[in-house]
Formats: structure tokens, C-alpha cells, sequence
């Protein structure tokens, strides 16, 4: 498909054909990526792997402490009230 870049306010842009978002599942906002071959539009969808994450999040019996050596003078040092 071949769009003519427009003027739109300050800036330039292309329109695109709202069939053609709908079936992405865009709607308001899009991942806008600069790659080698040129700008790629990704469908935004922050939660759709939640539960995918959430299980091996579950399935994680390690007792890694995460916060080792993340320790600083404020941690060390006894409180005065």
C-alpha cells in the first residue's frame, strides 16, 4: 500500500485505514520503532503475557536473596529515634 505523507499541524504523518488497525487491535496508541528497514507500528498490549509471567513467577522455588549486596551507609548504621 503506497500513502502520500501529509502535513498534519506541525508535523507530517500518513494516514492508515481503520480496518487495517482494527484488525492489529490498535485503538489509541501504537509502539513506534526505528529499524534498518524502516518504522514499525506494534499494537501496544502491556498485559497479555500476565499470566504467563505470573505462573513461572509461581513456579520459581529458588531462595536467591535479590536484594544481596544492595545494602548502603543508611542500612549499616543503627537508628537514632
Amino acid at each position: 500500500m503506497i500513502q502520500t505523507v501529509r502535513k498534519i499541524g506541525n508535523s507530517q504523518g500518513i494516514l492508515l485505514p481503520k480496518a487495517m488497525l482494527q484488525s492489529l487491535g490498535i485503538e489509541k496508541e501504537v509502539e513506534v520503532e526505528l529499524t534498518t528497514d524502516g518504522i514499525l507500528l506494534k499494537a501496544i498490549r502491556p498485559r497479555h503475557d500476565w499470566e504467563a509471567r505470573f505462573k513461572e513467577a509461581q513456579d520459581d522455588t529458588s531462595e536467591e536473596d535479590l536484594f544481596e549486596g544492595m545494602s548502603n551507609d543508611f542500612d549499616e548504621k543503627e537508628w537514632n529515634w
